[in-house]
């Protein structure tokens, strides 16, 4: 690996991390001069080393004539990178060395992460790196990994999860982003004369896969030194223009849309109700976190509380409450109830 000292100077550096007393770790947070958001750990005992990537796009961004495209795009950039074309070569180079990696979309953050032995992070961060800065989409894979999506889909199909969430996205207002088909399927990604799906996906990356849309945590045995000059190597590259997903986004559920009742027959055996109530955004009250001392409170389980009420009755056997959706624009607050046939019938 090349040495770049001169691009050392130019990074900004944020405020400091604050750590535990007892956490011995050495932290640093800078940022590239292409807007990039870094996060150093320096661990010297630690035998695994760890790496995640989050770009703040998911699902929430996909074309309406795309449903499914921010997904695709995650299966598609693993599939080889100007330095490693190879498909798999990666994947290979993870499990040889005794790690693990994977990557999710959500409705507005796609994450890629890996760990593997400390002695190996520096190889492992020179593949991970160019699927952001030098990605191949290969056009041969186009229809294998489209295929791989839709088969995700598909299997989804009878899992009670995914059909309770697709029972709840009948509520929501249409207009907004998370009442969409975010998973991908045949139809949804397929071919159409003069648009192929290919151009629509290397469209998405040129627009939302850009630096200042980027965060990047790296864990290691190396010193922060040697780990900065890690990714500033790799990552000084990756575009520093683009587009951030955004814009106003209306309220979750329409007007005059509740109180609402849904119910949904499950495939396997299984007796709850969801009590689900919209709130504003909680990230503003973070460092207070009111919803998770109105989640302990109401899913105590001691005398007087809600549960030994319901299970007193003989209508509930267990009972949780917590943040359930959350991101810049709104939140929820959720109530699970897991009922006794007496309870689902009272």
């Amino acid at each position: 690996v090349l040495g770049v000292a001169g691009l050392l100077l130019p990074l900004a550096s944020s405020a400091t991390i604050i750590a535990s007393p007892m956490d011995q770790r050495q932290f640093q947070d800078m940022a590239l001069p292409n807007g990039l958001r870094v996060v150093l750990i320096s661990d010297s005992e630690t035998d695994k080393a760890a790496v995640s990537l989050d770009v703040q796009v998911g699902s929430g961004s996909d074309p309406e004539d795309r449903a499914g495209l921010a997904h695709f795009l995650e299966h598609m950039l693993f599939l080889g990178t100007e330095a490693y074309p190879e498909a798999g070569e990666y994947q290979g180079f993870i499990t040889r060395h005794g790690g693990s990696e994977n990557a999710y979309t959500s409705y507005a953050h796609t994450n890629y992460y890996f760990d593997i032995d400390a002695d190996y992070l520096e190889g492992a961060l020179d593949r991970f790196a160019g699927f952001f800065t030098s990605p191949l989409f290969n056009p041969e894979f186009v229809e294998r990994e489209r295929a791989v999506v839709h088969s995700e889909y598909t299997s989804g199909l009878k899992k009670d999860g995914r059909r309770i969430r697709a029972v709840r996205q009948l509520a929501f207002d249409r207009r907004h982003p998370r009442s969409g088909f975010a998973v991908g399927s045949l139809q949804t990604l397929a071919d159409r004369p003069g648009d192929l799906v290919r151009q629509d996906l290397l469209g998405f990356y040129r627009r939302f896969y850009t630096a200042p849309n980027m965060t990047l945590v790296v864990l290691g045995r190396e010193d922060l030194e040697v780990l900065e000059n890690w990714v500033v190597t790799r990552f000084a590259d990756l575009p520093a223009g683009g587009e951030s997903p955004g814009g106003e986004v209306p309220g979750l559920y329409g007007e005059n849309k509740l109180p609402l009742q849904q119910k949904v027959v499950p495939i396997a055996e299984m007796r709850y109700g969801l009590f689900t109530f919209p709130l504003p955004a909680r990230i503003a009250h973070y460092r207070e976190k009111p919803l998770a001392y109105l989640g302990h409170l109401l899913g105590h389980e001691g005398p007087g509380s809600l549960l030994s009420v319901l299970k007193a009755q003989g209508w509930a056997e267990a009972l949780s409450a917590g943040t359930g959706m959350s991101n810049d624009n709104e939140s929820t607050f959720e109530i699970s109830i897991s009922l006794t046939a007496a309870g689902l019938g009272a």
